[in-house]
C-alpha cells in the first residue's frame, strides 16, 4: 500500500499560508509526508520531518459547541502540529478510533518489518589527563566515601547524600557516586533496617550508577534484588516498588532485552491501574514508558496504540500536559513509514 487516501476532507485552518476553511480535499499520505489536494492541484503539504505533533479524535458534544467552526456530526477531527500552529482536518465517516486504526495499520505495512535498536553501548572512558587530574579524581573518590561511610542520623542528611550522589552520576562520575553509595546503603540499612523505603531508595540509586556508567548486568543485578525487597516490603502494587520496577525495564532496555522490558513495563501498568485508576496520570506515565520500549523494540502497530492510550487517559484540559505532548510527538514520528528504531 505506497498511499492512503482519505476522501471529502474539510481544512479547517491552522496554517499560516491557508486561512480559509476549504472542503471537498482528499489527504494523501505516502512515505514523504501529508498533501492535501484539490482535484486538479496541490492544496497544501506537509512533510513527515515537519511535523511536531499528531493527535485524532471524535470531538464531543461541548468541543463542537465550542469550536467557531461549528458542529460537524460524525468522522474524526485531525490535528497536525506544526512549528508555526496546528491544523485542523475534519475526516468524515470514520470516528477517532477507527481513523487512528485505519492511519496505523497504513503505517505499519508501509514501514515494513523493522530490526530493533540495538542495546545501548557503554559511554567512553572518563578522560583523565595528566598526574594532577588523577590525584584530583582520587581524591575526590576518597572524600565521596568518606562522607558515605558517616553515620546516618537523620533521613535529611540521607536525601542530602543522596542528592549529592545523584549529581555525581549526572556529571558522568560514576566512581565517585558509587564511592558515596556503597557505604550509605550500609549506614541506612544500621539506622532504618534493610527492607526501609529509604534503604531501597539508596540501592536504587546504586543500580541506576551501574547501569549509567555502562555496567548493565551489575545494574540490572542490583535492580533485581531490590524490586523483590521493595514488593516484600511495599507489595506489588507500592509505590516505590512501581517505581524501581520502572527503572529495572528501562534497564533492560538498555542492554536490548526488550521482550524482559515490554513484561515489566505491562505487569507495572496493572499494578498501578489497582493503585492509582486506569485514567491516573501515574499509570498514564508508565503507558507511556511502554509505548517507548515498544518503539525501539520495532513494534510500531503496538507502540502507537500505546501512545494513543496516553493521550486518551490524560483530560481533555491537559492539552500542555508534557505526558500529552510526549505522546503526539511520538504519534508523528512513528506515523512516518521512513522512521526506523
Amino acid at each position: 500500500m505506497p498511499s492512503l487516501a482519505l476522501p471529502h476532507v474539510t481544512f479547517l485552518g491552522g496554517h499560516p499560508r491557508r486561512t480559509n476553511e476549504t472542503s471537498g480535499l482528499t489527504a494523501v499520505l505516502d512515505r514523504s509526508g501529508i498533501d492535501l489536494r484539490r482535484p486538479i492541484r496541490r492544496f497544501l503539504r506537509v512533510p513527515w520531518p515537519t511535523l511536531r505533533g499528531l493527535d485524532i479524535r471524535t470531538p464531543s458534544l461541548l468541543a463542537m459547541a465550542l469550536d467557531h467552526h461549528g458542529p460537524r456530526y460524525g468522522g474524526a477531527y485531525v490535528d497536525l502540529h506544526l512549528d508555526h500552529g496546528v491544523c485542523r482536518l475534519h475526516v468524515p465517516g470514520a470516528p477517532g478510533p477507527e481513523l487512528r486504526e485505519q492511519l496505523a495499520a497504513w503505517a505499519a505495512d508501509e514501514a515494513g518489518p523493522a530490526e530493533p535498536l540495538p542495546g545501548t553501548p557503554p559511554p567512553p572512558p572518563r578522560q583523565v589527563r595528566g598526574p594532577v587530574e588523577v590525584a584530583r579524581m582520587s581524591l575526590d573518590i576518597w572524600r565521596a566515601a568518606d562522607v558515605g561511610r558517616e553515620a546516618v542520623p537523620d533521613r535529611g542528611t540521607l536525601a542530602y547524600r543522596l542528592s549529592v550522589a545523584e549529581d555525581h552520576r549526572h556529571s558522568g562520575r560514576f566512581a565517585e557516586a558509587l564511592a558515596l553509595l556503597e557505604p550509605l546503603a550500609a549506614g541506612a540499612t544500621a539506622a532504618f533496617g534493610q527492607l526501609d523505603e529509604a534503604t531501597l531508595t539508596v540501592r536504587n540509586a546504586i543500580g541506576q550508577v551501574y547501569l549509567a556508567a555502562g555496567q548493565v548486568d551489575d545494574g540490572l543485578d542490583v535492580l533485581r534484588e531490590v524490586v523483590a525487597a521493595a514488593e516484600h516490603r511495599q507489595g506489588a502494587d507500592g509505590e516505590l516498588t512501581l517505581v524501581i520496577r520502572n527503572n529495572l525495564a528501562i534497564g533492560y532496555q538498555q542492554a536490548g532485552q526488550y521482550a524482559q522490558a515490554i513484561e515489566l513495563h505491562e505487569r507495572n501498568i496493572r499494578h498501578s491501574e489497582r493503585r492509582h485508576g486506569r485514567l491516573s496520570r501515574q499509570t498514564a506515565g508508565r503507558r507511556n514508558n511502554l509505548a517507548a520500549a515498544l518503539a525501539l523494540a520495532g513494534y510500531r502497530r503496538r507502540a502507537i496504540e500505546s501512545y494513543w492510550g496516553v493521550l486518551d487517559a490524560l483530560a481533555d484540559g491537559a492539552h500542555d500536559d508534557t505526558l500529552a505532548v510526549t505522546a503526539r510527538q511520538n504519534l508523528a514520528i512513528l506515523h512516518n513509514p521512513s522512521w526506523r528504531p
